[in-house]
């Protein structure tokens, strides 16, 4: 073929998008045109493509294995301790990286070289899924079991072992999470937790990919939603019956024998029906030393964390002299908006399950909170309070971080909410608070002061912005609208004798400024104003 055709081909392939890689293979298959020129080598570049964004093919093999189990969750990346029946795909790569070395180093090199030759006219996954792929993973298994076993036993090993797996993992996590200093350790009970699911083998495996599939990631709404939860908890039980079954020796407090209600938690992040589990179905006795009791606290203890270190690393980057613009990117918000969601469901699941009462629980979690608390008072709150004085106080134009600003007071609101639900008080952010609502007065006052030759929409604006601040708190300017405020009525005729729409925020303070002259107008003698009774009219006219 002309190398000019083979160069435009290789051209077309590297736009096709990933995901539709496989597709377009199967038609070519499907349509028995592989064998001429043009669509033969067409297949090879695709295929070629396809296995090339998987270079790794022993240790994809290997993995397999814990397919089922494995997630990559940026807030458990930073609980103190390994949460019991959680696999971080960064972990899962570690532990390779020390088994490849250590356990199995030729036949790692051996399973590399021939799924390399097995994959060149094939698509890796398929390969994957072969007779002689699945002969080869369940030698690297078998080879894991046995040297797993021996890394307890001797100390110099499992050190190796461990320094390797935790530098190798921590090295992928700071890649794929902002601000992250330190993360779960590997250490022997996981490795543990690793070697009790590979002993268990294949009929573990399947039973592990039928839970993953059956267990719902996104609970339902409306309606059904109690009963989607008692359905997903009556599954979590059947699945612990059944792997009793297949792991009859396992110890109780085993996690493999609780991975029905881990995967619930730790994959799907499913709290209601690990709650619902524990009180409907009694679930295990409270323990300090249960694995689901344990995974619990972990994710609190890991959202702690989060916070903490999250707001810590973003306003310590905040600095310079006074007045410092706040950005929180979107990734950042995310990330704080979803743990702080987490934070709330797993206090509610330690607390309608009996353990913030427990004394193997309880005393564990003031502290964790008053960490997080901590680094908001002492990191974020001056940054903010200062910030916030500007956005107040920008009479002619929005502060560049006003955005920021709102979106920060909403946070700290329903943090303030959720540390409330579990009866912890939080001083600083009510005096905070109250001198958001009197500086957000006093700025008030000042925008509903109309000068002759000033803009009534710019006064506008400035007041919206103030109530935009306030409503982050569950404020608003309400309180400070007086029927006799001549600024005020001013802004208000200006925006009804204008031909121009009325934004609905801009509406709903003339509303509130046209019910406080209806108010005066009722009750008093000022019925007799001509200025207030036409600007009532004037405001009928428009909006009858």
């Amino acid at each position: 073929m002309p190398p000019e055709l083979r160069r435009r081909i290789e051209e077309l392939v590297a736009r096709i998008p990933r995901y539709a890689i496989r597709a377009v293979i199967e038609e070519i298959d499907a349509s028995g045109r592989q064998r001429t020129g043009r669509a033969r080598i067409l297949r090879d570049s695709l295929v070629e493509q396809f296995n090339r964004l998987r270079p790794f093919k022993a240790r994809r093999l290997f993995t397999s294995l814990f397919e089922p189990l494995l997630v990559d969750d940026p807030v458990l990346y930073r609980a103190r301790d390994p949460v019991p029946g959680l696999i971080q795909r960064v972990d899962m790569g570690g532990i390779w990286q020390a088994l490849s070395r250590y356990a199995f180093p030729k036949l790692a090199m051996e399973v590399q070289d021939r799924l390399d030759v097995l994959s060149q006219d094939a698509l890796l996954d398929r390969v994957l899924a072969g007779p002689e792929a699945l002969a080869l993973r369940e030698r690297m298994r078998l080879a894991a079991v046995e040297h797993l076993a021996l890394v307890p036993t001797n100390r110099r090993m499992a050190e190796e072992f461990l320094t390797l797996a935790n530098r190798e993992a921590l090295q992928d996590a700071r890649r794929r999470v902002p601000h992250l200093t330190a993360k779960a350790p590997i250490d022997l009970r996981l490795l543990a937790f690793a070697q009790a699911v590979l002993e268990e083998g294949e009929p573990l495996l399947a039973a592990l990919e039928r839970m993953r599939l059956d267990l719902s990631d996104t609970p339902a709404t409306g309606e059904h939603r109690h009963a989607e939860v008692d359905g997903q908890a009556a599954l979590v039980v059947g699945y612990i019956r059944e792997l009793r079954g297949i792991c009859p020796n396992r110890d109780y407090e085993d996690p493999v024998v609780w991975l029905p209600s881990l995967m619930a938690l730790n994959v799907k992040g499913r709290y209601d029906v690990v709650l619902r589990y524990v009180r409907e179905y009694g679930g295990p006795a409270v323990s300090e030393n249960h694995p689901l009791h344990q995974a619990l606290f972990g994710h609190f203890a890991a959202c702690c964390a989060t916070l903490g270190e999250t707001v810590n690393a973003v306003f310590g980057e905040v600095d310079g002299p006074a007045g410092a613009v706040l950005s929180l990117p979107r990734p950042v918000r995310d990330l704080l908006a979803e743990t702080l969601t987490r934070l709330d469901r797993s206090l509610t699941a330690l607390s309608a399950g009996g353990l913030l009462a427990s004394r193997f629980v309880g005393p564990r979690v003031r502290p964790r909170l008053a960490e997080a608390a901590r680094s908001l008072s002492t990191a974020a709150l001056p940054v903010l309070a200062d910030r916030v004085r500007a956005a107040v106080t920008a009479r002619h134009a929005p502060t560049p971080d006003h955005d920021d600003v709102v979106w920060l007071l909403g946070f700290l609101r329903s943090w303030s909410s959720v540390l409330a639900s579990v009866g912890y008080a939080t001083p600083d952010l009510t005096a905070f608070r109250n001198r958001l609502v009197q500086d957000a007065g006093a700025a008030f006052l000042q925008a509903s002061k109309v000068e002759d030759g000033d803009d009534p929409s710019a006064r506008m604006a400035h007041i919206l912005r103030i109530e935009r601040l306030l409503g982050a708190v569950g404020e608003g300017v309400g309180p400070w609208i007086g029927a006799m405020s001549q600024g005020l009525q001013r802004i208000a005729r200006f925006h009804l004798e204008s031909d121009a729409p009325i934004d609905p925020d801009a509406r709903a303070v003339i509303d509130r400024i046209v019910a406080a002259v209806g108010q005066e107008l009722a009750r008093s003698r000022n019925w007799q104003s001509a200025e207030l009774v036409s600007l009532l009219r004037l405001y009928e006219a428009r909006t009858g």
